[in-house]
């Protein structure tokens, strides 16, 4: 599966291989979104164009991406650091969290669907951290640091 963003270092330390970078400009990406919608169009006229010209439909799905980011965002502002990077289920089984995420899906239904993809990416959860109090991040600094047989001054 071609990811349409950047990778992430952790899924490609958990998959034992490299990160790897984007390697297409965003309007490229755009172009891909509007082939993937408007080719499967019930419109005969969006589909022609989907297939003759997908550029047309690029900033109207860049526009409508930052559109989704800004609600998206929004709803987290509610949840603050500490629910904004967990999953869905686990807000779900929190009382406090489970009654801020009713509120914040009655108001933008697309906001679960979205945090499943975005709950970890810093583009567009501003209020992720890596600061996990259920993990020990202070062991995995100390095996970076172990690997490095001149640490830097």
């Amino acid at each position: 599966m071609q990811k349409l963003f950047s990778d992430s270092m952790q899924d490609a330390q958990g998959e034992g291989r490299s990160k790897q970078q984007l390697c297409h400009g965003k309007n490229q990406i755009y172009i891909e979104i509007a082939k993937m919608i408007f080719l499967h169009d019930e419109t005969a006229e969006f589909q022609s164009l989907a297939q003759m010209n997908p550029g047309v439909f690029a900033s109207s799905i860049h526009s409508h991406l930052d559109t989704l980011k800004s609600k998206y965002q929004k709803q987290n502002t509610l949840l603050g650091q500490t629910g904004a990077g967990c999953i869905y289920e686990e807000l779900m089984s929190g009382k406090r969290t489970r009654n801020t995420i009713s509120m914040s899906i009655k108001e933008f239904p697309w906001w679960a669907d979205l945090h499943g993809w975005w709950h970890t990416n810093p583009t567009y959860n501003n209020t992720w951290s890596f600061a996990d109090s259920r993990k020990n991040f202070s062991i995995h600094a100390v095996e970076l640091f172990k690997l490095w047989q001149t640490p830097p001054l």
